[in-house]
């Protein structure tokens, strides 16, 4: 139902056939009781006769078995008649209140119909009777269909409908019908006899006629067409197979219904029209599954072995039509009827699953719902047709059914046509755009190629013609690096080559991601330095302070700046090219300037933008895929070849650290490429991998920059790595490491080290999304492919190491702030107490200094960027201030240290403990009238330090303990905002106050211990 729903076909004929459905059952429901015959005589007494009123005269006939006698005779002879229910078969004893007759045989009905208008032209319809009949109305013969005679020499087969008209000389009429059958195992009148005005019933058959002409005409027309399409279309069999489906098909309207052909051709033989008949009906569904046999040729839910059965009995029983007579063939009819439905549904299951997997092929598509449609039209033709035989539904709701569902096979028909025609016009277009590129391609890539392979050639001869005795190692380099700059740049124009076909289709990714300037310039001016300086074109940097940076994806940007500068060196000799830089508002604008001497003969152009077509196709092929990446890169690119600048302006890049980086990365450079190389040879390195080849490649890299490398071949050996020893700067981690795998592997790694704690580097064979999706779930910093390259595993390694080295260097100077900030905090208390007592007690104030003094040393001697220090220290300088404000508070304040000293030599941050001691004095007790007591506790709790600063001041309320830690208070300080930032660095956790207002505070902070 699913499938149906999101078809709009399929939901197309399911509306159709439930809409039919419906309009059978109100036929069927809505239809007026009509009367019956009893006994031989049907009384229309009280019927209102209007203009369209139709009386079928079913019920209970006079019937004279083994008779036929004229209305004369029968009034004469007096003989007893047996009732006979009409319509009904002669065999069926339930029709002759069981009287036993046999199916081929003859017999004479008789009925009276009373109460029948005497000023109107009637007619009666007769339509089925099995198969030689005679009518008589009121004494006179009035028509025959064949002669019905005594035995199987004397009768004639027909069986063709039609209408007797008269005029009633009385109300009531007498009806005779002789009826004879030698033929069929079941003779007598199948379909209802109706009686009604003449005018009506003439108009009705015309009607019914004109339809099935109608529908004869249409699907002449569809059987014309296919022929046509079979001659043209280089004889596809299939289009043959719907001709021979349509013929046919007219053959079964003219065979059927009103029985055109024995109209038309009233000289064709009975056996003829009949083995016409049944060969269409029969041959309809062996056509159809050999169309679906070539359009689902493949095995569909096991059918394969029984698909055919259906269609092999078909086509012997027409072998049997056709070398036998209508009364042989005609035994076994009925059980071929079932047979030739069930081939139709079988035929109908299969296209269905067909036409759900070909959904991406549009061909087959399409013909499958062609199929669908002559399948559903037999269908319905077969459920009709026995709907109308059994209830009062018209034969006119059939054939406009019929017309209803050729209109939509016409339809979907001309749509596909349309949709085909307008596909090979587009298809045609592109040929021709595609024939005059393909001319283009060919000229501008001879051209573009020739140059870097007679260099190559040219490189090439002369090493190999440079005498062995006269060989320099200087030399041989730089032609060899020469013969690699020009194959790096011939290869680079092949990618562009295939990237201009990729932009077509649409099939070229861009990884965006933040792009050093500086190394793509001085990349760029490596490769192409040779033919600069075969022009005497010197290349100059001047790169802006903060536009260093790019969002664009590298070796694209690579690609694009290869590109450009190729350009223009081809165009301008003898002066200098410059590549600067400068920051435009939330973009850097990267310009190329040629001060130089144009070449002669050079053509210029105007001012360009990327999305210019025109421009696209003169010039070359690096140009067009330049221009088509950097505008997927949400950039923009101008050409100015008069003037000799091209002006790229890409996105800055969104980094938050940026700042610091460019800061780093200036200090850097100012104190030289020495000391940079010196802080990477320190760098420690982790490669896990079991390829053999990566870890070979990867040593001999590494080792030669100086790095110290650590191995691993599974997972446990990289646990023990990182649990034991100096733990690494980076791990290198194949994604297909055995056992468990590199992602996992991470992913256990980021349990324990964060992504600048510990960056990794996966290694990957492939680089589609997914693979880049999966990397960076599992945690990992970057990924490089397989094959490797040194260039990019070194760029890459760098640049790790150097962000690793950035975020740690900005948490220190965080935490060096922070610490800086409570220093004064410390000296304006500390002096505040001893200048009071300067004023009160001279000798004490100086003993007091004394203890100053120590506390300044103590204080003097903490470096602001040591990230720990023994707790030994810190409570030395607790100590020292306690002394400070207990000779100031005397009494007031007693402070008790409760310190387990075996933790004295684990490490603690600076001023941690402190500030908290400070605010229970200051905050806490000296704010109690009577004074009060603070209490210093530290404890080790496992793997943890407990520090509990408690107080029994005045204390505060649990909104105002809230406040503290999440806002400044005015006359709070800096103190306890510091030692919760600070204890977020540490372990993610900041301090626990528990306060109650009069009773006083309770503060917890715990640390790892270490």
């Amino acid at each position: 139902m699913t499938v149906i729903r999101k078809d709009r076909f399929l939901l197309w004929i399911g509306c159709m056939t439930f809409l039919l459905a419906l309009v059978v059952l109100w036929q069927i429901t809505s239809a007026e009781e009509k009367p019956l015959a009893k006994k031989g005589v049907m009384d229309l007494t009280g019927m209102t006769w209007a203009s369209r009123t139709v009386i079928p005269l079913d019920g209970e006939w006079e019937f004279y078995p083994e008779q036929l006698l004229t209305p004369q005779q029968i009034h004469q002879m007096h003989i007893k008649p047996v009732m006979m229910q009409v319509p009904g078969n002669w065999d069926d004893r339930s029709n002759s209140h069981g009287y036993p007759m046999n199916g081929k045989s003859y017999g004479t009905y008789r009925l009276l119909v009373r109460s029948v208008p005497t000023d109107e032209l009637m007619a009666i319809a007769k339509r089925y009777v099995r198969f030689s009949d005679a009518m008589y109305v009121d004494g006179k013969l009035m028509n025959s269909s064949g002669i019905p005679g005594e035995s199987a020499a004397s009768y004639v087969p027909r069986n063709e409908p039609y209408m007797v008209y008269f005029h009633p000389e009385r109300s009531e009429i007498e009806i005779v019908l002789q009826v004879a059958n030698f033929d069929f195992r079941s003779g007598g009148i199948y379909n209802s006899i109706d009686l009604g005005k003449g005018r009506y019933m003439e108009a009705r058959a015309m009607v019914q006629s004109g339809l099935e002409l109608l529908i004869i005409g249409i699907v002449g027309i569809f059987s014309l067409l296919f022929i046509y399409l079979f001659v043209r279309l280089g004889r596809d069999r299939i289009q043959l197979l719907y001709a021979l489906f349509f013929i046919g098909y007219a053959l079964i309207v003219v065979t059927n219904g009103e029985r055109l052909l024995l109209h038309l051709v009233p000289d064709l033989a009975f056996e003829f029209v009949y083995k016409l008949k049944y060969i269409s009906v029969y041959g309809l569904s062996v056509i159809v599954s050999l169309i679906t046999l070539r359009l689902a040729p493949d095995p569909v839910m096991g059918w394969k072995k029984w698909r055919m059965v259906p269609s092999g009995l078909l086509m012997l029983y027409l072998a049997l039509i056709v070398i036998t007579p209508f009364r042989v063939y005609s035994c076994i009819q009925e059980g071929m009827y079932a047979v030739n439905l069930c081939g139709y549904a079988m035929s109908f299951i299969v296209i269905l699953f067909q036409y759900r997997r070909a959904n991406d092929d549009k061909r087959s598509h399409s013909e499958a719902q062609l199929l669908i449609v002559c399948i559903w039209l037999m269908l319905v033709n077969y459920i009709l047709g026995v709907t109308v035989t059994l209830y009062p539904v018209s034969q006119v709701l059939l054939n406009c059914t019929t017309l209803v569902i050729l209109g939509t096979f016409a339809m979907l028909l001309i749509y596909q046509y349309v949709k085909a025609y307008a596909s090979m016009q587009r298809l045609t277009r592109q040929l021709q755009m595609a024939d005059k590129d393909k001319d283009e391609f060919l000229l501008l890539t001879s051209h573009e190629l020739n140059s870097p392979l007679h260099s190559i050639i040219h490189l090439s001869r002369s090493l190999l013609t440079t005498p062995m005795k006269r060989t320099n190692e200087r030399e041989i380099i730089s032609k060899l690096q020469l013969i690699r700059n020009t194959a790096y740049r011939m290869s680079n124009l092949v990618n562009d080559l295939i990237d201009v076909s990729r932009f077509r289709d649409g099939g070229v990714k861009i990884s965006l991601g933040t792009v050093d300037l500086v190394s793509c310039f001085s990349l760029v001016t490596e490769v192409l330095g040779f033919l600069a300086s075969g022009k005497e074109i010197v290349i100059v940097h001047k790169m802006g302070p903060y536009a260093r940076y790019v969002t664009a994806d590298e070796n694209r940007l690579l690609q694009v700046l290869y590109n450009l500068v190729y350009h223009m060196m081809g165009q301008y000799h003898n002066g200098e090219l410059i590549f600067a830089s400068e920051q435009n508002g939330n973009s850097i604008r990267i310009t190329l300037h040629m001060n130089a001497e144009s070449v002669p003969g050079h053509r210029s152009g105007s001012e360009n933008q990327g999305t210019d077509s025109a421009q696209t196709e003169r010039i070359t092929a690096g140009l067009s895929a330049a221009l088509e990446i950097v505008s997927a890169m949400q950039g923009k690119l101008i050409m100015n070849e008069q003037e000799g600048w091209i002006i790229i302006e890409l996105p800055q890049a969104a980094d938050m650290n940026l700042s610091l980086l460019e800061a780093a990365v200036s200090e850097e450079t100012s104190v030289g490429e020495e000391k940079r190389v010196e802080s990477m040879i320190s760098a420690h390195v982790l490669i896990a991998t079991s390829d053999l080849v990566d870890l070979e490649q990867l040593n001999t890299l590494l080792s030669a920059e100086g790095f110290q490398l650590s191995f691993a071949d599974n997972y446990s050996k990289v646990r023990s790595v990182l649990a034991g020893g100096r733990l690494p700067d980076l791990v290198i981690l194949d994604a297909k490491l055995p056992a468990v795998t590199g992602y996992e592997t991470c992913r256990q790694i980021r349990m324990d080290f964060s992504q600048a704690e510990l960056p990794v580097l996966f290694i990957n064979t492939r680089s589609t999304p997914a693979d880049i999706e999966a990397c960076i779930q599992a945690g990992g910093n970057d990924f490089i492919t397989r094959p490797l390259d040194a260039g990019e595993i070194l760029v890459r390694i760098h640049m790790l190491l150097g962000m690793k080295q950035l975020v740690k260097q900005a948490a220190n100077n965080e935490m060096a702030f922070l610490r800086s900030q409570i220093k004064p905090h410390f000296l304006y208390n500390a002096l505040g107490t001893i200048m009071s007592l300067c004023f009160t007690d001279g000798p004490r104030a100086g003993e007091l200094l004394g203890s100053f003094s120590r506390y300044l040393r103590i204080l003097f001697h903490l470096d602001n960027t040591e990230e720990l220090i023994p707790l030994r220290q810190e409570m030395e300088l607790i100590q020292a201030y306690v002394e400070i404000e207990q000779e100031r508070f005397g009494s007031r304040l007693q402070v008790e240290l409760d310190v387990d000293s075996s933790l004295y030599l684990c490490k603690v941050m600076p001023l941690l403990i402190e500030p908290l001691v400070e605010n229970a004095i200051r905050h806490g007790v000296s704010k109690k009238i009577d004074g009060g007591k603070v209490t210093l506790s530290i404890r080790r709790q496992e793997e943890w330090v407990q520090v509990v600063v408690e107080d029994d001041g005045i204390g505060m309320s649990q909104e105002q303990a809230t406040l503290v830690l999440n806002r400044n208070q005015p006359d709070q300080g800096i103190g306890l905002q510091n030692v919760q930032r600070r204890l977020k660095h540490l372990n993610g956790q900041g301090p626990v106050i528990q306060s109650e207002l009069g009773q006083g505070t309770k503060i917890r902070i715990e640390f790892p211990y270490q």
